[in-house]
């Protein structure tokens, strides 16, 4: 239910789960939290940004109108007698800020379009006040955080979308830029008694569609502004749509906002859930191992990767016991981009060694850039069937030693020969899982676009996945895509969402991937689970696993003749991963909770030392440290069901939840004592040990008031513990 009222010259519209309110004479906006605390002000009017009038900005002429459950602001722009209107869409539980419609007497070219500006004179700034900001692929460093307080003046146009590599600003996460970004607020007596008790709660900005061009966020001057990037001063097109569909979602803090934007995009139907096939959970859920790493490690370039140290690094991975069940072969296998053939100089027996490996009981797993193109010739294509710059020339870009194009997907020619392509190489190749390379690349409108401007900005990457994952998937429905990208929009093309690449967060691997897979967990919801991949190091694994474990499952990049310290792998090390693959939920969709979270601060926030998860309904998985990311003792207790002194996860190995599953699991990360919640109606368990040598112990153990309770040791006669097993017996 919701109230739209209008006093004097405000409107007021009010639900249970938010305020919102426009004061007709001012022109401010303030949007409030279901306990009427401030989330965000600004100034409404957009600001539209033409070649010929430089912008089109009004000071006086608007007007509103309410139409049942909307809301419509009118603005009439003096210099060119055009009219812009702006329409809110009012839902119990969000809103949706729609696209806009611009009227204008005579053409115009339109650069961009600026949400919430402050307009003085031929300037604006920003003027979407919050404390804070949150932009999860922000910087593909560690060292600034996506959690911002506007108060310290980060100035910065950033990337949220696709694109990111070659964006505005800093050098941003591929893993992570998404097609949204949260506010939450702070009391104005920041730190007064009780202050934190006034934080407000969050609101989650999130497209309900891809725009005809690019998604950037603004923030300068202790203000933000999304910005929509739309340049028909270089491509002289007229976009179909102005701005962005807003969808505006509302949570107690900004993982829960990004958690109801997600949910609310499902129920409304603008994203369905995925159909997801067993053959296919199989193969997402499988833990990796990815041959990049030791490409990394030993700074081979492309053109000297062969199929002898393909084989060298299986043959390591097997002899170090890491029970993978996925071999992935990395970059760059591929005689030239584009082509999707293998070398044949520098891999002879490319199919039978792939034919090897599936023989020894391993998924296969390819990595491609499909949208890159050496040598358009090849295909029988040429240079105009690339994305091309405002004077017609080809994009051409560069990784390592190689020099390539972006083929332009909105083609028919293109589309043609990509798709053939595509099938060709699932028939020939038949992989489990593709590491769908790429995405992050496409040019902005700065600096090229599409034939079809239609498929402009945001998206040329989707035409892109329609066309080459579409036909891969045609031809193999129970293909696997792995991606970087967190984009619900995308969901129909993506299985399984990647943080990697941490090349940029040295000594930081273990934290960095904690922040990723805090945002990433989310995706769970949506049956897209994370895999952790690794970091370029042994030191930071185990850490990394350990998050890895409740939002999906494990992968390696790992090289076991050194990393970047010297140091190989350990037994110990290799036994943790084998004892969380033992473990891992066979469950493509999921709900993670974040436990003992900081939500402020640069330094803590956004972190997550502990997980929960829920399927159905029931915890089936709980994972607990012992201390926080500063050093600071961690809750020992959960939900009366785990109570332990030591690291560990514990999951159901069951569709029960962890109190009356008749088969647990359990990773102790120490020695020391749990005690576990159980049903009555089981009187004794099995207790068996499993050890990296292959050796089992088997005990029993009573219950005792519903509980039991473990000694855990790492060792045992020097054997090195990989995972306990319990199985509880009906008496």
């Amino acid at each position: 239910m919701f109230n739209i009222q209008v006093i004097q010259q405000k409107i007021q519209v009010s639900t249970p789960t938010y305020k919102w309110e426009w004061d007709a004479e001012t022109d401010l906006f303030q949007l409030f939290d279901s306990q009427n605390r401030l989330i965000s002000r600004a100034h409404h009017q957009p600001l539209i940004v033409t070649t010929k009038d430089r912008a089109e900005y009004s000071r006086s002429n608007r007007s509103f109108e309410i139409q049942d459950d909307r809301v419509v602001i009118s603005y009439l722009l003096d210099k060119s007698a055009s009219r812009l209107t702006v329409s809110w869409l009012f839902k119990t539980d969000f809103i949706s800020l729609e696209q806009f419609q611009y009227e204008s007497s005579e053409a115009q070219d339109i650069v961009q379009i600026i949400y919430f500006p402050e307009v003085t004179g031929d300037s604006y700034k920003p003027s979407m006040y919050s404390h804070y900001a949150v932009v999860p692929g922000l910087c593909m460093s560690s060292s600034i955080s996506p959690i911002i307080d506007l108060h310290s003046r980060l100035s910065v146009t950033t990337v949220l979308g696709s694109g990111a590599m070659r964006g505005p600003g800093l050098t941003q996460q591929w893993g992570l830029p998404a097609h949204y970004f949260c506010t939450f607020n702070t009391s104005d007596q920041w730190n007064a008694i009780g202050a934190k008790a006034l934080q407000s709660g969050a609101a989650c900005w999130g497209l309900a569609e891809l725009p005809q061009g690019d998604f950037r966020l603004e923030i300068r001057e202790i203000g933000i502004s999304p910005i929509l990037n739309l340049r028909s001063d270089i491509w002289k097109h007229k976009p179909n749509k102005l701005g962005f569909s807003f969808l505006i979602a509302f949570g107690e803090n900004y993982h829960e906002a990004i958690r109801s934007y997600y949910k609310i995009l499902q129920r409304e139907k603008i994203i369905a859930p995925k159909n997801i096939s067993q053959k296919k959970k199989d193969v997402m859920l499988s833990p990796q191992y990815n041959t990049w790493g030791v490409e990394s490690s030993t700074a081979l370039k492309p053109e000297e990767l062969t199929e002898e140290i393909v084989k060298d690094i299986f043959d390591k991975f097997q002899r170090s016991g890491m029970k993978a069940r996925t071999f992935v072969i990395d970059d760059k296998w591929e005689g030239q981009y584009g082509e999707l053939k293998h070398d044949e100089i520098r891999f002879p027996e490319f199919e039978s060694l792939l034919e090897g490996f599936r023989k020894q009981g391993f998924y296969i797993g390819l990595w491609a850039a499909f949208l890159r193109c050496q040598d358009p010739s090849a295909l029988g294509l040429d240079e105009s069937n690339l994305l091309h710059t405002p004077d017609g020339q080809p994009v051409w870009l560069a990784h390592q030693t190689s020099r390539y194009g972006i083929f332009d997907v909105t083609q028919p020619i293109v589309q043609k020969v990509l798709s053939e392509r595509a099938r060709q190489f699932i028939r020939r190749y038949k992989p489990d899982l593709i590491k769908f390379d790429f995405g992050y690349e496409l040019p902005s409108l700065d600096i090229a676009a599409p034939a079809d401007m239609n498929w402009a900005g945001e998206r040329l990457l989707q035409k892109g996945l329609e066309v080459v994952v579409g036909a891969m998937k045609a031809e193999n429905p129970d293909l696997v895509i792995m991606y970087y990208g967190l984009s619900p929009l995308l969901i129909d093309h993506y299985d399984l969402h990647s943080p990697d690449d941490l090349v940029y967060c040295i000594g930081d691997y273990d934290l960095e991937t904690n922040r990723r897979i805090f945002f990433s967990s989310l995706c769970g919801e949506l049956g897209m689970p994370t895999y952790s991949s690794s970091g370029y190091d042994w030191e930071s694994a185990m850490d990394i696993w350990f998050d890895s474990a409740p939002s999906g499952t494990l992968g390696s990049l790992h090289c076991f003749d050194g990393d970047e310290n010297g140091d190989g792998p350990t037994d110990k090390i290799i036994a943790k991963f084998n004892g969380l693959s033992a473990i891992l939920r066979k469950q493509a969709v999921f709900h993670t909770y974040p436990v003992d979270v900081k939500w402020q601060g640069g330094l803590r926030a956004g972190f997550s030392p502990s997980w929960e998860r829920i399927e159905d309904d029931k915890t089936v998985l709980i994972a607990l440290r012992t201390h926080l990311f500063d050093g600071k003792p961690a809750i020992k207790t959960y939900k009366d069901i785990l109570d332990t002194n030591i690291m560990l996860v514990v999951a159901s190995m069951t569709a029960a939840g962890i109190a009356e599953a008749q088969h647990l699991g359990i990773v102790p990360f120490g020695d020391g004592n749990c005690t576990i919640k159980h049903t009555s109606l089981h009187q004794t368990a099995t207790i068996i040990e499993h050890y990296f040598s292959g050796h089992q112990l088997e005990t029993q153990i009573t219950c005792s008031n519903n509980c039991i309770k473990l000694a855990l040791q790492q060792t045992r006669n020097t054997q090195i513990l990989e995972w306990v097993e319990i199985i509880f017996e009906k008496e």
